[in-house]
């Protein structure tokens, strides 16, 4: 029997569009009455927010699906099936769980609906739910705020399942995006991570052109004391706003970081993977981020045996990361996906996809290492945002390179000197110092 205040039970899997869409359900749902538990076993709904990015991912959430729709039938609980793999993939949903409600990442707003009359969303609905205004303490986590501002992207990369589940671009409206971070940072928030799939198309949609800059200036303008955080720029898309964006990231409360994927260092996969720029190009982008940015963290994505990718191509994309020499790489295999030009392709054998990656890893750590290294023996100001995910404390000096201190050495939310001790390829570990 449901309570008079139904509770929901919620896992969510995936990037943060993933996290920012939990963050709507729940506001949803708290507005519509019901409560939030930590617990499945004290849950009424039991809510999967699925992420299907790649093979190995959609496996997983197969399996996770599997799982909760036994369970829910034995106990009588309600199961909401949400997220990428619901939009994209629907039927095969449908399959491992058939009485589950099914919810589009279009529709996560409305998920309070879906379980009043206990049918699925999978339409694009007339209001889009970036029209909807989240509530802040859902978004909010310690000092860290998530924000949403744009949902979908302009390209059709070859490998994208995510391109199938978010196909188009919606836009968070700049004067809603300014009073949401005001509100944040009110409530004390230090660190607003603004995301999107691509947010350097932020605004095309209802402005009829790339905002990003005029929103961050807007931001910048917040009285208090926070930072901002800019998520993953498509390479081709922010060519557009670039000078803009570099004159606005030079505001002392916008971290110098730039997420720009560049998946291949080799033309010819960069075609195959219909990614609309050259190498020359995105090489371009950094040396104008770091020559008007300095110090400025560029971070990249990199897919390792892409259909076509033959060894040449390959030692291209080595080749790259040694001279970009990028502090932060995030690297993948390829895997095939359904209903993407890439999965019809002639696919390079798996071995050879993790003799690629193995030693691509290695340059990336030797690199990290590298650039990490010469902030040892510095000092630095660094923002205190949360507690480390192994222990100690997690601090994020201007471009976002973050340091490792002991938790006894200051509090979450505090700006702090340290002195970097020592580092490793992916972070640096210091102390508290007089500044």
């Amino acid at each position: 029997m449901v309570s008079a205040m139904p509770k929901v039970y919620v896992e969510t899997y995936g990037c943060a569009l993933n996290w920012a869409d939990t963050g709507i359900m729940m506001s949803a749902l708290y507005r519509g009455g019901y409560k939030r538990v930590k617990s499945i076993d004290n849950a009424d709904v039991v809510i999967i927010n699925t992420c299907t990015v790649r093979l190995e991912t959609e496996e997983r959430m197969r399996k996770r699906i599997r799982a909760l729709y036994e369970y829910t039938r034995k106990t009588g609980k309600t199961l909401v099936v949400a997220g990428c793999m619901a939009t994209a993939q629907p039927f095969a949903v449908k399959r491992l769980a058939p009485e589950a409600i099914v919810v589009s990442t279009a529709n996560v707003h409305r998920v309070d609906e879906a379980l009043k009359h206990r049918r699925d969303l999978l339409e694009f609905p007339e209001k889009p739910k970036t029209l909807y205004v989240p509530d802040v303490n859902v978004i909010q986590k310690g000092f860290i705020a998530e924000v949403a501002i744009a949902d979908g992207c302009l390209g059709d990369c070859g490998f994208c399942l995510t391109k199938i589940a978010r196909r188009r671009v919606y836009s968070r409206p700049i004067e809603q995006v300014v009073e949401l971070v005001e509100r944040l940072v009110r409530r004390g928030v230090k660190e607003v991570r603004l995301t999107g799939q691509d947010v350097a198309v932020y605004g095309i949609d209802i402005y009829g052109q790339r905002v990003l800059p005029r929103l961050l200036e807007e931001l910048s303008y917040i009285d208090g004391d926070f930072m901002i955080r800019i998520g993953m720029m498509g390479p081709d898309q922010v060519t557009h706003i670039l000078d803009e964006l570099l004159e606005v990231a030079k505001s002392p409360k916008i971290f110098k970081f730039f997420h720009l994927p560049v998946q291949s260092g080799d033309d010819h996969v960069l075609k195959l993977m219909k990614r609309n720029y050259t190498v020359d190009e995105y090489r371009s982008i950094v040396k104008e981020i770091r020559g008007k940015i300095p110090g400025a963290m560029i971070a990249t994505d990199i897919i390792v045996g892409y259909p076509g990718e033959d060894e040449e191509a390959f030692e291209n994309t080595v080749r790259l990361v040694e001279e970009l020499r990028f502090e932060r790489v995030h690297l993948a295999q390829y895997t095939p996906r359904p209903r993407t030009v890439a999965a019809g392709l002639e696919q390079v054998p798996d071995p050879v996809k993790k003799e690629r990656s193995k030693k691509l890893m290695s340059v990336i750590e030797k690199i990290g290492y590298e650039e990490h290294n010469r902030y040892v023996g510095s000092k630095a100001r660094v923002l205190v945002v949360s507690k480390g995910e192994r222990g100690g404390l997690d601090a994020k000096m201007f471009n976002y390179i973050p340091v490792i201190l002991p938790e006894k050495d200051a509090n979450p939310g505090e700006w702090r000197c340290v002195e970097v001790l020592e580092a490793t390829w992916y972070d640096l570990r210091g102390r508290v110092v007089e500044c």
